[in-house]
This record gives structure tokens, C-alpha cells and sequence, in this order.
């Protein structure tokens, strides 16, 4: 009996000692905005509708007035921001084009979709990139290449 309720103990502790040691990085869930805009090609109105999906990821930055202490308080640090931009140009069911567009972002940058004459625009605080929806293609400001990091592809 004494061995059992040894083993039950060491089990326990071994089990709650794992469970504190997990990362908490602070992954804020998803969330989704979706737009529609138009856009006239050859005189005709065409409609199409953009939808983000936003994940945040948040490093875990310990405060410094706190260092060498057993508990430390976190303190609030940039999260590495990854939006997923679905282009849907000819009302079906399905998505055309699809975007990854990542970038470092500040604790309350404002993230804005903006509507152009011939596509939209993605405006992150002060640094903007153009899509070309006739064209199907993105413009990244040169000041602002170093910013975003995108990836983009086609759906089948």
C-alpha cells in the first residue's frame, strides 16, 4: 500500500510539475472581417468581396524591474501578425486568389481594406500595399517592402 500510494504521488506531482512548465506565447484566436467592393472593367460594374482572417501570435517578454525573481510580470510586446486574404472576383462559391500577408505588428496598429479604382488597398498604421483585382496582382511600396512579407496563390 505504501509503494501504490508512493507511485500515485510521484505520478501526480510529475504530472503538474509538466503542465506549469508549458509555453504560453499568447496566440490571440482568429478573427475574420469580410468586405465587398466593385470595380468597373470595360464600363461594367463587377462586384467581388475580400475576406481577412487574422492571427496573432504574442512573444512572452518578461519586465526588466523584475529580473532575477522568481515571478516575474509580462510585459506587453509586438505580436508577429499572419493575415490570410481571400479575393473572390466572380461571385461563386469558391475563392480565386488567396494571400498570406505577415508582418511585425505594434500592439494597436490599425488594420484597414480601403477600395481603389481598380482593386483595394491593405493600410497597416503608416505603410500601405495595392491589389490589382483586373490583373490579379499585389504592388508593395518600395519603402514598405521590408515591411510585409507575402506569399500568394490560386485556388484550382
Amino acid at each position: 500500500m505504501k509503494k501504490l500510494f508512493t507511485i500515485l504521488s510521484f505520478a501526480t506531482l510529475t504530472a503538474f510539475a509538466g503542465y506549469g512548465q508549458t509555453e504560453n506565447s499568447g496566440v490571440m484566436k482568429a478573427t475574420t472581417q469580410m468586405k465587398t467592393f466593385t470595380v468597373s472593367e470595360n464600363g461594367v460594374e463587377k462586384e467581388y468581396s475580400v475576406k481577412v482572417m487574422e492571427r496573432r501570435k504574442y512573444g512572452m517578454a518578461l519586465d526588466q524591474k523584475d529580473r532575477g525573481m522568481v515571478n516575474q510580470d509580462r510585459k506587453l510586446s509586438s505580436p508577429f501578425v499572419t493575415k490570410l486574404v481571400a479575393i473572390d472576383s466572380d461571385s461563386d462559391a469558391n475563392y480565386d486568389d488567396y494571400m498570406v500577408l505577415k508582418y511585425k505588428g505594434t500592439e494597436n496598429n490599425d488594420f484597414e481594406v480601403v477600395q481603389t479604382d481598380n482593386g483595394f488597398d491593405i493600410n497597416v498604421d503608416d505603410k500601405s500595399m495595392h491589389y490589382n483585382v483586373l490583373e490579379n496582382n499585389y504592388l508593395v511600396n518600395k519603402k514598405n517592402k521590408n515591411f510585409f512579407i507575402i506569399e500568394e496563390f490560386e485556388s484550382k
